[in-house]
């Protein structure tokens, strides 16, 4: 881990460096909107930058192999589970930053920019484009992943410490996990924008239906109040929660999943170089992060397929809560990198460069050894 103590580190260059150069130093342009900012303003900025750019976690070279993430879950009893909207793709729920996902489908919602749907200042104005899609993710009309399922045995064999979700589907309680957070918050209650009257969700359940824009029963439309569920948009605040859990579970955590996650939206995507850079950590997702170098072991393919497989490993019983058939196949290959698997639905970059080095790379040799060693 590289560290670097930012306060003697101001007070040596601040005198002269300008704001701006301190910040190129960290690969950082600042925004034009923000450069007549005092330079106090900007302080809090220019260490959360450094902070990234210097303590980036690096891949631990003794793990690398899928024996090693059996073990380590089987050994492990803190550990972290960190979800993002793969693990809930299989419930027929639609994920966002995929080719087909739903911030590739700007024309149906007459957006200018994807993120618009979920932008609070945005919703302010025009709430409508955001309650048009609202159904497809109400949690009543899903149930369960096997992802969510695993999650829920590792809770009940007292190995899970928690699981961070970025998602708002709420399918986490559904599944019966309880020592969950829900990062981005959920459709649990609701509130008014305007004067923060709360209700429980249900209470926008028909609107949501009828894709109407439900008004507040306090102040009314008169005034602008719009219901809005307690999901975290873009330019709010995260729930307190995350923050008050996570001080605590960074010091006991022994093994850190990231499951079906882009890692595009922090803080939740720097919950990896904030945990103890010796603790391990494995990725299961459907492709590599090349942004979020790092993970000693890459799973990658379908999030339920590479549960299963593990399941079996274990020699866990998988409850499946979905009657959909579901691919025997799980059987894997390596990928460009020693520490990659791939399984049913991988898609791996062919320029993967990251976090791989020459000695690293797979040989073809290592390939046909890993292929025929690739089934369960």
């Amino acid at each position: 881990m590289i560290t670097l103590d930012f306060w003697p580190w101001l007070e040596k260059y601040s005198g002269t460096l300008s704001m701006s150069a301190m910040f190129q130093v960290f690969d950082f342009t600042l925004p034009s909107y923000m450069e007549h900012l005092p330079n106090d303003e900007l302080l809090p900025l220019l260490k959360t930058v450094m902070s990234k750019k210097v303590a980036k976690r690096r891949k631990r070279s003794d793990i690398n192999s899928l024996d090693q993430v059996v073990d380590l879950i089987r050994n492990s009893n803190n550990i972290v589970v960190l979800t993002g909207a793969g693990v809930s793709v299989s419930c027929g729920i639609p994920d966002f930053r995929s080719q087909n996902g739903v911030y590739s489908r700007l024309d149906e919602f007459e957006l200018d920019d994807p993120q618009q749907m979920f932008d609070i200042e945005y919703f302010r104005i025009n709430p409508q484009p955001f309650y048009t899609f609202a159904k497809e993710i109400y949690p009543l009309n899903f149930k369960p992943s096997i992802s969510h399922m695993f999650i829920k045995l590792l809770e009940e064999k007292g190995k899970l410490l928690r699981n961070y979700t970025q998602n708002i589907d709420t399918l986490e309680q559904v599944a019966g996990i309880e020592r969950v957070v829900q990062c981005h918050g959920s459709f649990a209650t609701a509130k008014c924008i305007v004067c923060g009257f709360q209700v429980p969700g249900q209470a926008l359940e028909d609107d949501i239906y009828a894709q109407t824009v439900p008004i507040c029963p306090q102040c009314g439309e008169e005034r602008d109040g719009v219901m809005k569920p307690n999901i975290t948009f873009f330019g709010e605040m995260l729930p307190d929660e995350f923050d008050r859990t996570f001080a605590g579970d960074k010091q006991k955590v022994d093994l850190l999943i990231v499951m079906g996650s882009s890692l595009k939206v922090s803080p939740v995507a720097d919950v990896k170089d904030k945990i103890p850079h010796e603790v391990p950590q494995i990725l299961i997702n459907l492709e590599c992060l090349p942004h979020m170098d790092g993970f000693d072991v890459a799973l990658l393919g379908y999030c339920d397929v590479i549960c299963r497989y593990l399941c079996e490993r274990l020699d866990w019983k998988l409850v499946d809560t979905q009657s959909t058939p579901k691919s025997s196949d799980l059987s894997f290959t390596q990928g460009l990198v020693r520490h990659h698997y791939l399984f049913e639905g991988a898609k791996e970059a062919v320029n993967w460069e990251t976090d791989s080095n020459q000695e690293d790379s797979v040989t073809e040799e290592d390939s046909q050894k890993e292929s025929t060693a690739g089934s369960p």
